[in-house]
C-alpha cells in the first residue's frame, strides 16, 4: 500500500508540473488510429463494434503488460518508474481544473463567448445555449463527471490492478467519447465501447458520488442522489451530478419530469454562476485529498502493524 501511495503521489506531482504533457495530448495518436480502424470496420452492428474495441484496445493493453513484465525481470525500480509514467499519462487533474478556472475567469470578466470557447475545449462538445448561467452549469457538470473519468476511476483501477487496468479504463472512456453517440452511425456500433466504459466507471462513479456527500452536504447529496439520479440515461452521470449538486446546495431535489434524460432541470430554482465552478473544483480537491489521507492512514497503520 505504501508503494502504491508513493506512485500515486509522484504521478499527481508530475501532473501538476507538466499538466499539458508538452502540449501533446498523450492519446492523440490513439484517437487518430481508432478513427481510422472504425472507418474500416463500422457497418452499424454491435458485433463489429465489439470486434473493433478488441482490435484497438487489445494491442495497447498487451503492450503495457509485456513492457511491465520485461522491466520486472530487469529491475523493480524500472517497474515503479513505468507505473508512475503510466498513471501520470492517464490522470487529467490539473488540466481539468485549469479549463474550469478559464471558464470561470471568462464569465467573471463578462466574456461569455470566450467562456463558451473554453467550455468546448474542456468538454470537446459544442455549446448550445450561450448564456452565463447555462455555460456555468455545463462547466460544473463537466467537473463533477470528469472528476470520476479522469481522476477517481484511474486511481481506483490502478490501486486494484495496476497500470494495465488504468490504461484499459482510459481507453474505454476515450472510445466511448468517440463512438458512444446516439445517432445512426454509432447507435449500434458504439454499444460495446459505451457498455465497457459504463462497467469500468460504475463502482468509481458511486464512490465519487458518495465522496461528494462526505466532503459536502452529506444529507442533501444522498437525498438528491436518491430522487434525481434516474433523470439521466447515463448510469454513471446520474449519481455524480445529483450527488454533486446536492453536496453544494445547488438543487432543491424536487421531483421533475425530464423527458429527454438530460437532467437539464436539476438546478431548478438555482441560478448557476462562475463562483459555482470554483466551488465544484474545490469539492473535487477535497475529495482527492480525503482519499489520499485515507490511503496515508492505511499505509501508516500497516507499517505500524509490521514494526509495532
Amino acid at each position: 500500500m505504501a508503494v502504491t501511495l508513493i506512485i500515486i503521489l509522484f504521478a499527481v506531482a508530475l501532473d501538476r508540473l507538466f499538466p499539458d504533457r508538452a502540449r501533446v495530448p498523450p492519446f492523440l495518436w490513439y484517437e487518430d488510429w481508432a478513427r481510422s480502424v472504425e472507418q474500416r470496420f463500422n457497418a452499424g452492428t454491435r458485433g463489429q463494434g465489439l470486434a473493433t474495441v478488441i482490435v484497438v484496445a487489445g494491442p495497447v493493453i498487451l503492450g503495457v503488460a509485456l513492457i511491465r513484465y520485461v522491466l520486472s525481470h530487469i529491475s523493480y525500480s524500472l517497474v515503479y518508474i513505468f507505473d508512475i509514467l503510466i498513471l501520470y499519462l492517464c490522470l487529467d487533474l490539473y488540466r481539468l481544473t485549469q479549463w474550469a478556472a478559464a471558464v470561470s475567469e471568462a464569465l467573471e470578466s463578462g466574456d461569455v463567448l470566450m467562456a463558451a470557447t473554453h467550455l468546448e475545449a474542456m468538454t470537446t462538445k459544442t455549446t448550445g445555449d450561450v448564456t452565463e448561467s447555462s455555460i456555468a452549469q455545463a462547466a460544473v457538470e463537466a467537473v463533477l463527471k470528469q472528476a470520476n473519468v479522469a481522476i477517481m476511476a484511474p486511481l481506483f483501477w490502478f490501486i486494484l490492478f495496476g497500470p494495465v487496468a488504468v490504461v484499459l479504463q482510459r481507453l474505454a472512456a476515450l472510445l466511448d467519447r468517440l463512438w458512444g453517440h446516439r445517432n445512426p452511425q454509432y447507435a449500434e456500433f458504439g454499444w460495446a465501447a459505451a457498455r465497457l466504459n459504463d462497467i469500468l466507471g460504475w463502482v468509481p462513479a458511486r464512490i465519487t458520488a458518495l465522496s461528494y456527500g462526505i466532503m459536502g452536504s452529506f444529507e442533501d447529496a444522498l437525498h438528491c442522489w436518491r430522487r434525481q439520479a434516474g433523470m439521466w440515461s447515463d448510469i454513471n452521470s446520474g449519481p455524480l451530478l445529483a450527488s454533486g449538486f446536492g453536496a453544494m446546495h445547488m438543487s432543491a431535489c424536487e421531483e421533475t419530469d425530464d423527458e429527454d434524460g438530460s437532467g437539464a432541470t436539476v438546478t431548478h430554482g438555482f441560478v448557476v454562476n462562475a463562483a459555482d465552478i470554483r466551488r465544484a473544483v474545490a469539492l473535487l480537491w477535497r475529495v482527492l485529498l480525503f482519499w489520499l489521507a485515507v490511503a496515508l492512514l492505511m499505509a501508516g497503520a500497516r507499517l505500524f502493524g509490521v514494526f509495532g
